[in-house]
């Protein structure tokens, strides 16, 4: 008798366990079956109880749902939605960020909270058309609805999510809103396109978002009447880089604007780039004006804009310039010091020597490259001085002999009286002639000094006639 209850025990453990799946998978489908129902869904298909794999179909207008058991667990629910939704649509992949592809470039849409979230690829005119507000605060909720999620990606046409059965209710009609948007008619035609995007750059919540978009439509459908009309709402954004950008594109139209930028302490980068592309149009004394409010207020981009702008003003800016150069350090100063070589006044002679005495090596190098292009022999002793004083720091050396040599080769020869660059050694001076009296620097040994020819360590006077004590 035990025997024989003993050969029972496999068939009625298996018919047990069969009896658990039937009833498993009838509990599993009819709660997806009152989710979809829910979510306004009309179930077409579901499998039969029997079944090794739970799943089930339904319609929703244009959009197909299936709902089955994971193949990779079976204890979650993997859902997809079919979309239909415009040309260039199947290209179009999103997926988890952590989930992105090595050696693959994304696109990122201007939206912090959506681009760290999301990695977005596909045609760029149907991402940026298709990824407004709505659709990326809908995609955001269904990731944070599917916390159980080993899955949340759109690809090949399909909205596809991993979850919990307790969570499909929350992120089905999620998801469901999502395809919906994407499902709706899309004129693939320019004006419709270039219309969606002048419409996400002109009401987007998120700043970015409005720049991007805007940027692409410039790219795309340059000089259209659609295009002109966004720029020009463009100019009247919240934003000052967008400002920026749209007036940088009215060229002539968006001048008042980008000196309004200039002007404005809003932003310390953007009011930089405006000082770039108008500093030329602006007067001297506008210039000095928002140099001196930018350094008062440590705005370092707009003042070194401005101080590159000034170096187009020639002699006219050489004091403001000296100024900044005395009494700024680092990368102003040396900016000033650069400005000043740019004048191509030989009135910046004077304080560019005394910028080799300047505290920062930095501005030293600075002011030896702008002697170079500005200075005249009477810098050659101050370089080789500065040079001398940092011995060890190549950069100044290397500066120093090479605006010695420019200074040379901007002097050749020299009439008697004149003082020159010798021939041999860079750096040597003499005083051309033929006549006694004139000072000379030895052509022997670099920087010393030698007396003409008579008594020995003393001047002698020309025999012209000349009274005592001329030289």
């Amino acid at each position: 008798m035990w025997e024989f209850f003993a050969s029972l025990l496999p068939v009625l453990f298996g018919a047990s366990t069969v009896w658990g799946i039937r009833q498993h998978n009838l509990g599993r489908v009819r709660a997806w079956r009152d989710a979809a129902e829910w979510s306004d869904l009309r179930v077409v298909e579901f499998s039969s109880p029997w079944a090794w794999r739970a799943s089930l179909k339904a319609k929703g207008g244009p959009l197909e749902v299936r709902i089955e058991a994971s193949r990779r667990n079976g204890g979650l629910t993997s859902l997809a939605i079919e979309v239909p939704g415009p040309p260039g649509f199947t290209g179009m992949k999103l997926r988890r960020e952590e989930h992105r592809p090595r050696g693959i470039r994304e696109i990122e849409v201007g939206d912090e909270a959506f681009d760290s979230r999301f990695f977005v690829e596909g045609p760029i005119r149907t991402v940026f058309t298709l990824l407004d507000a709505e659709a990326r605060r809908l995609l955001i909720s269904a990731d944070g609805a599917s916390l159980w999620s080993k899955e949340l990606e759109l690809a090949g046409g399909e909205i596809r999510a991993e979850t919990s059965d307790d969570r499909l209710p929350a992120i089905l009609p999620i998801l469901l809103e999502v395809g919906r948007r994407f499902a709706q008619p899309v004129d693939v035609a320019r004006w419709d396109v270039a219309r969606r995007l002048a419409e996400n750059a002109g009401k987007d919540p998120k700043a970015g978002v409005r720049l991007s978009n805007l940027l692409l439509l410039v790219r795309e459908f340059p000089g259209e009447p659609g295009t002109v009309e966004a720029l020009r709402a463009a100019c009247s954004d919240p934003s000052p880089e967008i400002r920026l950008r749209a007036a940088e594109k009215l060229d002539a139209e968006g001048h008042d604007v980008l000196v309004n930028l200039a002007e404005s302490e809003v932003d310390d980068a953007v009011s930089a780039q405006a000082v770039s592309v108008v500093g030329e149009d602006l007067s001297f004394e506008r210039l000095t004006a928002i140099l001196r409010l930018a350094l008062r207020r440590r705005r370092r981009e707009t003042a070194h804009a401005c101080i590159e702008a000034l170096s187009r003003h020639g002699e006219a800016a050489v004091d403001i310039l000296a100024k900044v150069t005395a009494r700024e350090q680092g990368e102003l100063a040396a900016a000033a010091a650069q400005a000043l070589g740019e004048t191509g006044s030989r009135q910046a002679e004077p304080p560019l020597i005394q910028a080799l005495q300047h505290k920062n090596m930095e501005v030293q190098v600075a002011a030896a490259k702008a002697l170079g292009r500005v200075g005249s022999a009477a810098a050659v002793l101050p370089l080789k001085t500065a040079a001398e004083r940092s011995s060890r720091d190549q950069d100044l050396r290397r500066a120093t002999r090479q605006a010695i040599a420019e200074i040379q080769s901007r002097l050749p020869g020299a009439s008697p009286g004149q003082l020159s660059l010798a021939g041999e050694e860079v750096g040597q001076l003499s005083l051309a002639g033929a006549e006694a009296g004139q000072l000379t620097l030895a052509q022997t040994e670099e920087g010393q000094l030698s007396l003409t020819p008579g008594e020995p360590g003393q001047l002698s006077l020309s025999e012209t006639g000349d009274e005592p004590g001329e030289t």
